[in-house]
């Protein structure tokens, strides 16, 4: 499962963990989280928002196509590793 988050503003990432915390509850799969936004002024990193979350967090900006390849990367990657 990917959750996917606004990294702008520390309200989303609250309502996120909320997220994560009911779904892990309910699924028993393995669930990462895709920190959206990183291109902004002021968005928290990947990593501030991993330790605030406690899954692993991947930093991305949507509106950029060059990023594609990355989601693909981290999908493949992700898929292909056990917990």
């Amino acid at each position: 499962t990917i959750l996917v988050c606004d990294s702008t503003q520390e309200k989303n990432i609250e309502k996120t963990k909320e997220i994560y915390h009911r779904l892990s509850n309910h699924l028993g799969a393995k669930i990462i989280a895709i920190a959206n936004k990183q291109d902004l002024e002021g968005a928290m990193t990947a990593e501030t928002i991993e330790k605030k979350l406690g899954i692993r967090t991947y930093g991305m900006s949507a509106l950029r196509p060059e990023l594609r390849s990355r989601m693909k990367e981290i999908l493949e990657y992700e898929l292909s590793v056990e917990d």
